[in-house]
């Protein structure tokens, strides 16, 4: 990724953001049918999911945005 300007980085970040989200979504869709085809795949994408919301959940506590409900535990 470019570098954040400093005359618009909230709109960039919500492009990057937007961006990024396309690019999981077809990447873990398609990544999910190839599983499907071959079930020899499917341990691995598991990880790859479980590695994802882990960095995601860690990124949101080291940020301090994100405050897990008592729903979540």
């Amino acid at each position: 990724m470019p570098p954040l300007t400093t005359a618009t980085i909230s709109l960039e970040l919500l492009q990057d953001c937007l961006g990024t989200l396309e690019q999981l979504t077809t990447g873990i869709t398609n990544l999910g049918v190839d599983a499907t085809e071959d079930p020899s795949q499917a341990p691995r994408v598991r990880v790859l999911l479980d590695e994802l919301l882990m960095s995601l959940q860690q990124c949101e506590n080291d940020l301090e945005i994100y405050a897990p409900s008592s729903l979540d535990l």
